[in-house]
């Protein structure tokens, strides 16, 4: 299938409260995490800090999945960032009003009046997109991303059972998080107000590319976990009919059972798809990988999809998986030469 593998950054303050992300060494690192795994995707390396894309415990980014799949099918990534803390040192495509989402427990997410703008300006890019293929694949790079999915799920008025990056989901915390930014939508109406409220700017940017990409007659392949919830909530409310949407995710968040992926979807919009890959690093040599079958990342910067891709194109899942080893041996081999 000749699919446009796309993905959006952003950051969240929401990240930086303890223990919501640990996508990072630590919650302010978080903010940094969206651009060094599209640097990292692209290159192979971070070039905005001097860091190996793996946790202190060796557990890799799952930008590493995503590259060793672009890498087998030979495509070339389009990085688009909608409110990345620091700037890629990559090509990348910036919308105007990109801009770092506040924390929502404490302070409004947005200015009032990005949300429309972010929305209009990814629509934008949606449409020409869709003028050039026939697919579009949208992955997404937001530490917190999981927390404010679940704020904007809540807001509209949907259940939000959602994942984490944690072994063990965070999710009493994050429902007091949402708790607390629920407070700040008395007399607010209408979906991008809500957003500006209690959101961020990824999931109303990755709506707004989708539906550019369905009004040129294309198909769009939202390559995430349960945050894509949020973005078809989102969509929803905008579009109405999401016919040519599929969420194409991992056999990780679908199993988690803190969460429940499918019967959003299914309440939500049941005209979108849902596929998932069924990767299994139980057999591994490496004890990072082998950490996503203790219940690790599961999903991220597109992971579920970009592998969906390469089998789209004909190679099988042992394919995939040989190339993810090989792709993580060139990491522990750059961190080993790095630590001496």
């Amino acid at each position: 299938m000749d699919c446009a593998p796309t993905y959006v950054i952003a950051s969240t303050r929401t990240s930086t409260i303890p223990g919501i992300s640990i996508a990072g060494a630590s919650p302010e690192l978080t903010l940094y995490t969206p651009a060094l795994d599209v640097e990292y995707l692209v290159r192979g390396k971070p070039l905005s800090l001097d860091v190996i894309p793996v946790t202190p415990d060796g557990i890799p980014t799952p930008a590493l999945l995503s590259r060793a799949c672009l890498n087998l099918i030979g495509s070339k990534p389009l990085i688009v960032d909608a409110g990345s803390y620091i700037d890629p040192q990559i090509s990348h495509v910036d919308l105007p009003s990109r801009c770092v989402g506040g924390a929502i427990d404490s302070e409004q997410a947005l200015p009032l009046g990005t949300s429309i703008r972010l929305f209009n300006e990814g629509k934008v890019l949606g449409r020409n997109l869709g003028r050039s293929f026939k697919c579009v694949l949208i992955g997404e790079s937001m530490p917190g991303g999981t927390t404010t999915a679940m704020s904007i799920l809540t807001a509209l008025g949907y259940r939000a059972m959602v994942s984490s990056a944690s072994k063990e989901n965070p999710l009493d915390l994050k429902r007091r998080v949402v708790g607390k930014a629920m407070k700040r939508l008395s007399n607010v109406s209408g979906v991008f107000e809500i957003n500006d409220m209690v959101g961020d700017p990824l999931h109303i940017s990755i709506a707004g590319i989708a539906l550019g990409v369905l009004e040129r007659g294309s198909k769009v392949i939202l390559a995430g976990g349960t945050q894509m919830a949020a973005v078809i909530a989102l969509a929803k409310k905008i579009a109405k009919d999401l016919n040519g949407v599929f969420i194409a995710t991992t056999r990780w968040v679908i199993g988690d059972r803190t969460a429940d992926l499918p019967g959003m979807v299914g309440e939500i919009a049941p005209e979108v798809g849902l596929a998932y890959v069924e990767l299994d690093f139980s057999g591994s040599m490496y004890e990072g990988l082998r950490k996503y079958e203790e219940g690790y990342v599961k999903e991220g910067v597109g992971a579920g999809g970009t592998c969906l891709l390469a089998l789209l194109r004909g190679l099988s899942v042992d394919d995939v998986i040989s190339s993810i080893y090989r792709e993580y041996g060139v990491v522990i081999n750059a961190l080993k030469a790095k630590n001496g």
